[in-house]
């Protein structure tokens, strides 16, 4: 393809429209980060899940296809799924589209996380990308943010899929891994699918006071403050959680933050037993949230992806952020600050991540009683802050001592240019 000029094209939009007995799959994949459990609604599916050890473990009834005569059944001749499509790794890029109402697109990615499921290793991992990430755009000779591809591939109608075609193939060749699968989630369908949920309850860690929030639609704020501590958040305020690049941290914390918004929003469902309920609500959640979601997984391709992931446990779910670690800030000639990536780190990131054994602070965290193994060992800490933040080492310990470990001390390090944390452990203990 050669190189295209700064005209756009307005294209015709394709957007990918499921039916009604596809849809709550895609939700669920959607909401539990593609990590979760899925169900759906199209009779002979539901039927094999319900029907299954899974369906009898979460309480579902047994399904014969005249029990819901209101749910349309599979049309004739659906494709079933290739045997052979999930013996080996799958891996979906999941975006947020920063979708207006009152725009017509073509638009950026506000979101992309990578996430892979690996049914060999019983496995699954995510990595966030951050949307400053200077990449080169592959078949246009350019260099630009990550966060542009899916726009560039849409406006200019890029071959195989236009947007998502173009965003998986940026992000297959920053991070050197095949990427087949793409899920997609915009700003409304984010909000009326999390509030069918009702309130999601979500530890905040710091309070966040945002009064240059962006306008969910137009122009102009709509400003956001969050207090720390235990909330529950509906889908309008989640989603300016998620968003809200008002901390230290910037776009590395929110990348985090939405990663946390996926776990919460999983255990919200699973711990309150809303499957079955939200597997009722199917046709309602569809006619709420259709025009706001696409996938190139197929409906047979997203059930076999739903059964199998529902048995990996958390703590083989690793999760992880292409954070200031990994990247180097750069000034343009223009004056643009961008993201400039270290190839061999990601890399590293990405083997530890994808391997399901290295960094996995997510499941860690998840799969330890850390209270209970901080005072078996009656093991101290000092936090010393080495970063120009004031008032982090006190957050941090505010943060860490309530998952029961005993913070004696905090202060400021020997400077404030730390890159990246460093954990000294002079006695061995966990």
């Amino acid at each position: 393809m050669t190189q295209h000029g700064p005209q756009r094209i307005r294209p015709n939009r394709r957007h990918i429209t499921l039916p009604q007995w596809a849809i709550y799959l895609l939700m669920a994949l959607f909401v539990l980060g593609v990590v979760g459990l899925g169900y759906v609604t199209f009779n002979g599916v539901r039927a094999s899940i319900a029907n299954s050890p899974l369906g009898s473990e979460l309480g579902i009834p047994q399904f014969q296809a005249e029990d819901n005569p209101g749910l349309p059944a599979a049309p004739a001749g659906e494709p079933t799924v290739d045997p052979d499509w999930f013996t080996q790794r799958v891996t979906v890029l999941v975006m947020g589209i920063d979708e207006r109402e009152s725009e017509t697109g073509p638009w950026r990615t506000d979101t992309m996380i990578l996430v892979t499921v690996d049914p060999v290793s019983d496995t699954a991992g995510m990595i966030s990308i951050p949307r400053d990430l200077w990449v080169q755009i592959p078949d246009y000779d350019v260099w630009d943010r990550i966060n542009t591809a899916y726009f560039r591939g849409d406006a200019d109608q890029y071959p195989g899929g236009g947007g998502p075609a173009l965003a998986m193939k940026t992000v297959q060749q920053t991070i050197g891994v095949p990427v087949d699968y793409y899920l997609t989630v915009n700003f409304s369908a984010f909000i009326r699918g999390v509030d069918t949920l009702g309130c999601v309850p979500i530890t905040v860690p710091e309070t966040i006071d945002d009064p240059d929030f962006p306008a969910l639609d137009g122009y102009g704020y709509d400003p956001f403050y969050i207090a720390a501590g235990e909330q529950c958040l509906d889908g309008q305020t989640l989603l300016k959680y998620a968003r809200t690049r008002a901390t230290f941290g910037s776009d590395f914390d929110r990348a985090a933050r939405q990663q946390a918004v996926l776990y919460a929003i999983r255990d919200h469902v699973l711990s309150t037993g809303q499957l079955p309920n939200l597997l009722a609500q199917a046709p309602q959640i569809y006619s709420t949230i259709q025009g706001g979601i696409g996938t190139n997984l197929s409906l047979a391709q997203m059930a076999e992806l739903a059964r199998n992931v529902s048995s990996i446990p958390n703590d083989s779910i690793c999760s992880a952020v292409i954070n200031g670690e990994y990247v180097s800030l750069a000034t343009l000639p223009d004056g643009t600050q961008v993201l400039l990536p270290d190839r061999d780190k990601i890399r590293t990131l990405r083997d530890a991540i994808f391997s399901g054994q290295g960094n996995c602070p997510v499941a860690a965290a998840q799969g330890t009683d850390l209270s209970d193994l901080a005072t078996s060992e009656a093991a101290t800490v000092t936090l010393l802050n080495g970063t120009e933040r004031e008032g982090l080492a006190t957050i941090t310990r505010e943060t860490i001592a309530a998952q029961g470990i005993n913070v004696t001390d905090v202060g400021n390090a020997d400077r404030y240019d730390y890159a990246t944390t460093i954990i000294y452990n002079p006695n061995g203990k966990t």
